[in-house]
Parts: C-alpha cells; sequence; structure tokens
C-alpha cells in the first residue's frame, strides 16, 4: 500500500507542471525570445516585408507620438499587422537610407520588453518634411519602442513609439515646428 501511494505521487508530479513555469498557453518561449523577436521587428522596420507575420500578431496595435503633417501633426492609431507595415512604408517615403540600429534593451518580463533604438538615415527625393537639408544629407535620431510580446505566439501585440521628436527636427535644421 505504501509502495502504491509513492509511485502514484511521483507519477503525478511528473505530470503538473509547477506553477512557476506555466504560462497562459503553457508553452514557455525560449530564453532567447525577446532578442529574436527584437531582431525580427527591426529587420522588418529596414524594409524586410516577408517577416512581418513572424513578427506582429494580425490584430497587432501601434501607437505612436504626433507627427509632422502638411497642416500641422497627425495622431497614429493603427489596429493591424498591415497596418503597421503601411506606416513603416509612409515613414521611409523620401529617404535614400532608412536604416534602425538597436543601442539596448531592457525588459523580458514576461510579454514586454523596451527597445532602444538609433535612425541613421539619408535624405532623398520625395522628403515630406520642409527642412534646409538637402538630398543626400544624414540625419540620426533615437527613440524607444515600448514591445508587448503574446506570450503563448511569441508575436508582437502592441507597439508604442517613443521618439526624440526634438533631436530630430534640430539634426534637420528646424528651429520652429507646426503642431
Amino acid at each position: 500500500m505504501l509502495l502504491t501511494t509513492v509511485i502514484t505521487t511521483a507519477l503525478l508530479s511528473l505530470t503538473i507542471p509547477p506553477p512557476a513555469s506555466a504560462t497562459p498557453c503553457c508553452l514557455p518561449l525560449p530564453a532567447n525570445h525577446h532578442k529574436i523577436i527584437i531582431d525580427l521587428y527591426t529587420r522588418t522596420w529596414n524594409g524586410e516585408d516577408a517577416l512581418l507575420n513572424k513578427t506582429f500578431a494580425p490584430t497587432a496595435h501601434l501607437y505612436s507620438d504626433r507627427t509632422p503633417a502638411a497642416n500641422g501633426s497627425e495622431v497614429h492609431v493603427i489596429q493591424s499587422s498591415q497596418g503597421i507595415l503601411d506606416f513603416m512604408h509612409g515613414a521611409q517615403t523620401g529617404w535614400d537610407k532608412y536604416q534602425f540600429e538597436v543601442a539596448g534593451w531592457a525588459g523580458g518580463d514576461g510579454g514586454n520588453v523596451a527597445v532602444r533604438w538609433k535612425l541613421n538615415g539619408i535624405i532623398g527625393e520625395g522628403f515630406t518634411i520642409p527642412t534646409p537639408l538637402k538630398k543626400g544629407d544624414h540625419v540620426t535620431y533615437n527613440g524607444t519602442d515600448f514591445l508587448q510580446i503574446d506570450e503563448c505566439t511569441g508575436l508582437i501585440e502592441q507597439v508604442d513609439i517613443a521618439q526624440d521628436y526634438v533631436t530630430f527636427f534640430h539634426n534637420l535644421g528646424l528651429s520652429e515646428i507646426s503642431v
């Protein structure tokens, strides 16, 4: 009888995962997943459109700072991965070079990660922000994107973008911005 109880208890302990390792879908993400998703995210921003579905959930949301527009500025609230890709394409308009590099990242507590980035750009034809700079001029600035990652799928569910627009506008040679 005692042997049966010991064997039953041992077998049950093998089949029930400890609460600390369980996720809502019971599939823990690999330890390096945040680094992988940051790489995919950056590569998507850098023009690798084919990575969209490996990076973002179909219903991913993006919230951005106000961006310059013809009549002041506009707010961006995007509610799909395709909308995010369209936003990326719009942001790349008028640049001959538009390249992000990761300056650092923090987080990893569940599905939250913050990515500090640097944009290296070269102004091209059709640059949409009025600036005294000319085609071929180099522009750089930083920002921080906050990514919320679905712990079951490993895909990005939400992006909150905080850009250093003061530095960006200064680097564009602007002294006055209409909002």
